[in-house]
């Protein structure tokens, strides 16, 4: 991210995103007197419309951007790994540019701050009113030119990852909001050839179900700390390996929504 100067002026650079939002409170009652207090109303609601958002994503967004990625590769697996690895790019991205951007608020507050709240509750009630003053642009930037240098996915040379930006562009907004939140959420990394949890995923509808590998990850797990908060999807398949198999099948993936755990 770029520098800042003061609370009053933490803009960056670069052009931001400012659209209205379901996630930003501005009523003095909407909060009790901790902006980390598991009850409180900010947490609470924006966690509630993140989850949901999360889930859309996964329902709509994601079959969107494969029937985009379909007009350039056959290759479904591929096509999958592709949208894993971007919203997995995003939340990476964005918690690097969050916790910068926290360091710099809690430094700039701190030169004035005397209460009576402690000094990372003035530093989260003022994230929680200024949630959307972020830098989108640069966050999508940063995940495409991940996902450049990734060896485990491949487009036709002369197609570029920005076919999916607005996929890359909503995950990157869900991937800040919930690293902005007072109790963050996080996905969990998966790797090729792991175990199959059934804690953090669900089999997806072409799995072999008495593989005991994952072949490879379709949605990512999402948790709340050690809580899983929805469970993500995997292809489970005999003889798994960390090579990358290529699947070419054009049958666009029918999963069923996920539910969350309260």
């Amino acid at each position: 991210m770029n520098g800042y100067t003061e609370v009053e002026d933490l803009k960056p650079r670069r052009s931001l995103s400012r659209s209205s939002s379901p996630f930003r409170s501005t009523s003095p009652f909407s909060r009790p007197s901790s902006p980390f207090a598991l009850d409180d109303v900010t947490q609470r609601v924006r966690q509630q419309n993140l989850i949901t958002r999360y889930n859309d994503m996964f329902a709509q967004d994601r079959l969107d951007a494969m029937d985009t990625l379909r007009r350039y590769s056959d290759d479904h697996e591929n096509n999958q790994r592709i949208l894993y690895t971007a919203v997995q790019d995003a939340f990476t991205s964005a918690k690097l540019a969050f916790t910068s951007f926290k360091m710099k608020v809690r430094s700039t507050l701190a030169v004035s701050h005397v209460g009576p709240e402690t000094l990372e509750e003035a530093v989260q009630d003022y994230i929680n009113r200024n949630v959307d003053l972020y830098d989108l642009p640069g966050l999508v930037s940063d995940v495409i030119r991940s996902l450049n240098r990734n060896p485990k996915i491949v487009l036709p040379p002369e197609v570029s990852y920005t076919v999916i930006q607005p996929f890359i562009r909503e995950a990157c907004k869900l991937a800040w909001n919930m690293s902005a939140l007072a109790h963050p959420m996080d996905v969990v990394i998966g790797v090729d050839a792991e175990l199959f949890s059934d804690n953090r995923y669900r089999r997806s509808y072409d799995s072999e179900y008495s593989a005991p590998l994952v072949n490879h990850h379709i949605w990512p797990c999402l948790m709340q700390g050690v809580r899983v908060i929805m469970k993500g999807e995997a292809c489970t398949r005999r003889g798994a390996s960390l090579t990358p198999r290529r699947s070419r099948s054009p049958t666009r993936s029918t999963s069923p929504l996920r539910s969350y755990s309260p």
